[in-house]
């Protein structure tokens, strides 16, 4: 009788902690057009290994990680003779956790509107933002 309590009480531990892992973050998908063709953009972002993966047509073209407490990076990349370059900006690099840095920080970033994590693609004249 005493197996049944403990067997409950494992698998709220199990659900707990499965709910508090980090997940890949997926970029909504985006098209442009730049040098006459057209190009699909997207991404992901993996907060455990803190990497980040721009695709273009479903090629991982761009790839970084970001450095500690810097919630910029900037990438570059030729695809198709087509030159590209992100600039993202992850707040979350920043805010994440429950730290009092954590909270300042995000406080802080609200404030200044910097809330959210995107990378802004450019390509030529062509430029659209890949919000994760």
């Amino acid at each position: 009788m005493k197996q049944v309590p403990m067997l409950v009480m494992l698998l709220v531990v199990v659900a707990a902690l499965i709910g508090c892992a980090s997940r890949t973050k997926v970029a909504q998908a985006k098209t442009i057009e730049a040098g006459g063709q057209k190009f699909d953009l997207g991404g992901t972002y993996d907060p455990t290994a803190n990497e980040l993966v721009l695709t273009i047509n479903g090629d991982p073209v761009m790839r970084g990680s970001f450095p500690p407490y810097t919630p910029t990076l900037r990438l570059n990349a030729t695809y198709k003779n087509q030159t590209f370059a992100a600039s993202c900006y992850f707040g979350t690099i920043l805010s994440g956790g429950s730290s009092k840095r954590g909270i300042i920080a995000s406080a802080v970033q609200g404030g200044l509107g910097k809330g959210g994590d995107k990378c802004d693609i450019t390509a030529g004249s062509a430029a659209e933002a890949l919000f994760f």
